[in-house]
């Protein structure tokens, strides 16, 4: 899923030990692999060389002995089913491979000429991005606060397409702090109309993952059941909806960031439940769209892994 980092909004709340922030490792971002060719394709791709190996079969068995020109005659066709042997060989052994090679390189030398390599392979990543979310909604409901602390129950829905050109694996992944004591609650991810993937709360607790070295919790993508998405050119309903829910106990007066792990089309926070002596906001970006008395905020612009946004609550009047 994603990594959530708390951070002190004012200077009245005791200091909690300091966190690095952990990237998620949901659906990586890889090189896009080329499109995958139908049978059709391939047909295409052979066939002139199936048809001089033809004409060098007909040749070789039909052409007289007797008549002029046999050994040259003979000769090409040698040659042509020799063509026919090397073309296929290196239409599906060699082609691929060196088609992608060449389109690294190229990729390398126009994607931010000039720019550092380090940069280049960043642009890289997120244009060979095939895996994009939709549809983000990150839903809180606090519990009124009890010895400076609150209870905070999070839902985090979406979607996942497949934007490349071949067939992906998907399944969602977690991790959050543990200082702040997180409870996964609930997970269910697939696509509708076909396979379903469901773990309540005790399934989802053989799944976890404690890394007490950089003190994170989390449920990594291996241990859960692949989704195959199919692209979204060749079939527009082949749609991942992921449900995460889960709980954590955090100071009355912090801040929640949320790190976008894989990219992200648009995301919105929404507002459940807030006691009335708790103040929550939102802000910091150009793109948030947000009306006065809604519960809802919505960041209207792409987030790429890395970026993130933030929320904040607090007491309405200070202690």
């Amino acid at each position: 899923m994603e990594a959530f980092e708390i951070l002190s909004a004012g200077g009245e709340v005791r200091q909690e030990p300091a966190t690095p922030v952990v990237a998620a490792e949901g659906s990586r971002v890889q090189r896009r692999p080329m499109r995958q060719l139908s049978i059709r394709d391939y047909v295409r791709l052979l066939l002139p060389f199936l048809v001089l190996g033809v004409l060098g079969a007909v040749a070789k068995l039909k052409y007289p002995y007797w008549w002029p020109g046999t050994d040259l005659v003979y000769f090409l066709a040698d040659a042509l089913l020799v063509a026919m042997v090397i073309g296929v060989v290196l239409e599906l052994t060699a082609a691929k491979p060196l088609v992608e090679k060449v389109s690294e390189n190229v990729a390398q030398k126009l994607i931010g000429r000039g720019l550092p390599a380090e940069l280049q392979a960043r642009i890289k990543d997120i244009v060979a991005t095939g895996l994009v979310r939709d549809h983000y909604v990150k839903s809180y409901t606090f519990s009124p606060p009890q010895d400076g602390r609150v209870i905070l129950d999070v839902e985090i829905r979406f979607e996942v397409r497949n934007y490349s050109d071949a067939m992906l694996d998907y399944a969602p992944e977690f991790r959050g702090e543990t200082f702040w004591q997180p409870e996964l609650r609930f997970l269910e991810y697939g696509i509708a109309g076909k396979k379903i993937h469901s773990f309540a709360e005790d399934n989802l607790f053989s799944k976890v993952e404690t890394a007490n070295d950089i003190h994170v919790k989390r449920v990594p993508s291996y241990l859960l059941p692949k989704v195959t998405l199919s692209p979204v050119a060749a079939d527009a309903k082949a749609v991942c909806q992921v449900t995460w829910r889960y709980r954590v106990a955090m100071p009355e007066q912090y801040c929640d960031t949320t790190d976008f792990a894989e990219a992200t089309l648009g995301a919105t926070v929404q507002l459940q439940q807030l006691p009335e002596e708790l103040k929550f906001v939102s802000g910091g970006d150009d793109s948030l769209h947000h009306e006065s008395g809604s519960q809802s905020w919505f960041f209207d612009r792409p987030f790429i892994p890395g970026q993130h946004l933030q929320v904040w609550w607090f007491p309405k009047k200070s202690r």
